[in-house]
């Protein structure tokens, strides 16, 4: 075994303080304990020290899992611990033991998910002047709509595609 890492700990004032950047991502995780496949979750955030799994079952701070999981392509199974739980939501994770493999393997995903959530260069022509909206009731629905499957599909939504989502479905 290589090392155990921490996700998190706490400072003085009772805060979390992250040891490593965690990264937005997108994957299904396997979730087992004692060798029997416990359930599935969603993960969206990973880092060195651990992970973000949505489930809406989340198991007691402390359980230690095993997980399988494939983001960027690649695929790890890694032990870890519940490090904090919300209900309905998630838990946290913190991975256990590493071997040199999933080292290999953890590097090679987070390096690939850093690229992904890079900040986008910097526009060097001036923003368009802003000009005011106005978003009817009986156009509402229908741009929440777009918004909802944009968020689906992408997770994330930039100003811009917002701007572009309320255009394309009012007359200015």
């Amino acid at each position: 075994m290589i090392a155990i890492f921490k996700g998190a700990s706490l400072d003085n004032q009772g805060q979390h303080r992250r040891h490593d950047p965690r990264y937005r991502c997108s994957g299904a995780v396997e979730i087992s304990q004692h060798g029997k496949r416990w359930g599935w979750g969603r993960i969206n955030e990973i880092s060195h020290g651990g992970c973000y799994i949505e489930i809406e079952h989340p198991l007691p701070a402390g359980t230690e899992l095993q997980l399988r999981f494939t983001i960027a392509d690649c695929e790890l199974e890694i032990g870890a611990k519940v490090a904090s739980a919300d209900p309905t939501i998630g838990m946290g994770m913190e991975f256990m033991a590493v071997s040199e493999e999933q080292e290999v393997k953890l590097v090679e995903i987070l390096g690939k998910v850093a690229v992904d959530n890079a900040p986008p260069e910097v526009e060097e022509h001036p923003q368009p002047a802003r000009s005011t909206v106005r978003i009817t009731p009986a156009a509402a629905p229908a741009i929440l709509a777009k918004i909802i499957k944009h968020m689906n599909e992408k997770g994330v939504l930039t100003r811009q595609e917002l701007a572009e989502i309320v255009k394309s479905s009012i007359s200015v």
